[in-house]
């Protein structure tokens, strides 16, 4: 099924009442606003966008793996891929309704026209990256991306075809107008290392510099994570950022501390136990100065609390 054809039987199928059991299934459309419908469309039309760029590369769709034919899920096994993951998790996370819910967490955190949004995201889930820009090209806000090429399975891993070369596409096809501010190589501490098949830790250090884009580098993650915070800062001027958001499990967005495991995903609009190590990522950095944080990694939690089913595209 095309994506953009789904996106419509949404709006027809869901209105009537139907509990539709593809990748277009979620929450009515009643209660969705004009700003939510259009993010979701948007990403419904850059999802497709995604997949002709994937097949115009040589690069064939395993409809056991992917059976909507998104082309944003990846292989399971890859010079690119960092951690285990679920095919399962990443088939959901390309529900173009997940850009209606991220919309919708944007509105709720109090966003308006031309506010800065931060986004630090990994290679894991480049739907979920890909369902924010398009909340926010939707609601008119600024996001500032910095990207982290390494990837769990079946996430954005396969080389030259990471979350940097979609978004040049989707930018050549008018779709979405954004640039990466900066790419790291992601890994064990955001340094290059823990690929599943590279002992030396260079792929994903060439990856990130293939890119052409500014490289956050740093000799410890404590050092890297105070280097994303200042091109966040640079990238923003004069403009305050008024919401973090993180998406995928990277340590310098989701650090490494007990308490990034009991983080709630969703909005958190304020956060009460934030630690103090200087390793405790950018999703507590930003907490700890009050500013609200989109928290996107666990797809399954995500999918209930809003709604949406699980898996729902599985062959």
């Amino acid at each position: 099924m095309a994506i953009l054809a789904a996106c419509a039987a949404l709006l027809a199928t869901i209105s009537a009442g139907s509990r539709d059991t593809g990748i277009t299934a979620g929450p009515a459309p009643a209660a969705w606003n004009r700003s939510q419908i259009a993010a979701s469309r948007l990403m419904a039309r850059s999802l497709d966008s995604v997949r002709r760029l994937r097949l115009a590369k040589g690069l064939p769709i395993d409809r056991t793996l992917d059976p909507n034919q998104t082309g944003i899920i990846g292989e399971e096994f890859t010079p690119l891929t960092t951690s285990l993951g679920e095919a399962e998790a990443k088939r959901t996370s390309a529900n173009p309704a997940f850009a209606a819910v991220v919309a919708r967490y944007f509105q709720d955190a109090g966003l308006s026209r031309g506010d800065v949004v931060a986004i630090g995201a990994s290679g894991s889930f480049p739907a979920l990256l890909l369902a924010t820009l398009c909340a926010a090209r939707a609601l008119d806000l600024h996001p500032i991306v910095i990207y982290s090429i390494g990837a769990s399975m079946y996430g954005a891993n396969l080389p030259g075809f990471t979350f940097v070369q979609m978004l040049a596409q989707l930018r050549a096809d008018g779709l979405l107008p954004y640039e990466l501010a900066a790419v790291s190589p992601g890994g064990d501490q955001d340094g290059g290392t823990g690929v599943l098949f590279d002992e030396e830790g260079t792929t994903l250090v060439a990856e990130a510099r293939r890119s052409g884009l500014p490289m956050v580098e740093g000799a410890t993650l404590a050092e890297r994570i105070r280097r994303r915070l200042r091109i966040y800062e640079r990238a923003a001027g004069t403009r305050p950022v008024r919401c973090f958001v993180n998406v995928g499990g990277a340590s310098a967005n989701f650090g490494e501390t007990p308490a990034s495991l009991e983080l709630r995903n969703g909005l958190l609009l304020k956060m009460v136990d934030v630690p103090a190590s200087p390793t405790r990522g950018l999703v507590f950095e930003f907490g700890a100065r009050g500013i609200p944080v989109v928290h996107l990694l666990h797809v399954r939690g995500l999918a209930r609390d809003n709604g949406l089913p699980y898996d729902s595209g599985a062959g």
